[in-house]
């Protein structure tokens, strides 16, 4: 069994940050309308794409390509220099190419070891800063800041600042983490293990800023039955924009998959919702952010390390139901897959699979006076 290493000696190169999510849709202005109520704003709109961006500079966040089916086509990784793009290229007998559509700048294509295609991409176009409300003023106990001042709640879309962390499962999870931590500098900042046999099966890696912290977690990578998208997430300004995006969406008719909650790693508040091909994205804020000197911290995994309130985990938020697709990539991956045993992936749907609050949902009456 590969040994998972949460951090390398000496990486290829240390990114800055996640740059971009590449979609494939048939239906483009379905996708678009989607966006923008979620709260991105519209950079550039092609005969064939979508450029979506956020609050922050950066001339998109996402991309949505027309195609003949829907997708998640490629994970965008921010380099920190062109000297850095250069030796990753060299690392993996690459070129560094223009980046020959709107937003600019250079970029390294390479495959990860499940096939999704990572652009590692440098110096793409900046766009003057957009205006967003002022944070919330927060009244304390004994600390009074706000007077004669109520804060209107008017759902609209949440404003999106930008991209923070992508989720992807995968068969073989320490194969493909050890990918990640080794071309990118990626550090765990926690790894959850799975509680039969103590084996790491979710880490969540961040880039290594040195002492510039950075997000808790950047690319999170989670053992599962078969290699896919799990979700992407936005940053948005409080806990105010979190929930009245929700609501919004919902307005509009978009599903909502899970939230407003809090997360127990990472400590995000934050709302799940299904774009309408079915793919899960995220709103969230105030997150923790570490500097390098962070240790790796170790958990016990399952669905009680989820989140620390909110409403109860819904079912169809860890699908470890067999449609024929996932069941003939499972058959598959048994086959071929050295890491993927038929143990692990019942082990790991037993400590996934349970009810994460078992007095959740439970029926309360009245109490009566004696």
């Amino acid at each position: 069994m590969t040994e998972f290493i949460p951090r390398a000696a000496a990486p290829v190169i240390k990114v800055a940050d996640v740059a971009y999510v590449r979609f494939a849709r048939r239906d483009l202005g379905r996708a678009e309308r989607y966006f923008l109520d979620f709260g991105l704003r519209l950079s550039v709109r092609t005969d064939n794409a979508i450029y979506l961006r956020g609050v922050l500079p950066q001339h998109h966040y996402v991309i949505v390509e027309r195609a003949e089916r829907d997708a998640f086509a490629a994970l965008g990784l921010r380099a920190a220099s062109p000297a850095d793009l250069r030796a990753l290229a060299a690392a993996h007998a690459t070129q560094v190419q223009p980046a020959d559509e709107p937003g600019g700048g250079e970029r390294v294509r390479l495959q990860d070891p499940a096939g999704l295609a990572v652009e590692v991409v440098h110096g793409m176009e900046q766009l003057p800063q957009l205006p967003y409300r002022a944070p919330r003023v927060i009244n304390l106990p004994g600390e009074k800041r706000r007077r004669n001042a109520p804060q209107p709640a008017t759902p609209g879309p949440a404003e999106v600042f930008r991209l923070g962390h992508v989720v992807l499962q995968r068969q073989e999870f320490a194969r493909n983490a050890n990918w990640y931590v080794r071309n990118f500098g990626l550090i765990a900042s926690d790894v959850e293990l799975l509680p039969s046999t103590t084996e790491p099966l979710i880490a969540f890696l961040r880039c290594d800023r040195g002492a510039d912290p950075a997000d808790h977690h950047s690319v999170v990578i989670a053992f599962g039955p078969e290699d896919a998208f799990d979700h992407a997430a936005f940053e948005t300004l409080d806990l105010d924009a979190v929930g009245l995006g929700a609501e919004w969406l919902q307005r509009q008719g978009w599903i909502k998959s899970w939230g407003v909650e809090r997360h127990i790693l990472g400590s995000q508040i934050f709302c799940y919702h299904y774009d309408p091909s079915g793919f899960a994205v995220e709103h969230y804020a105030d997150g923790d952010v570490f500097d390098a000197d962070a240790p790796t911290r170790y958990h016990q995994g399952g669905v009680s390390g989820l989140y620390a309130w909110g409403p109860d985990l819904p079912r169809h938020f860890i699908d470890t139901g067999m449609s024929p697709r996932r069941l003939a990539n499972v058959v598959r991956g048994l086959r071929s897959r050295e890491e993927f045993t038929l143990a692990r992936l019942l082990a790991a749907k037993r400590a996934y699979g349970a009810k994460a609050r078992p007095w959740a949902g439970r029926p309360f009456r009245k109490p009566r006076p004696d």
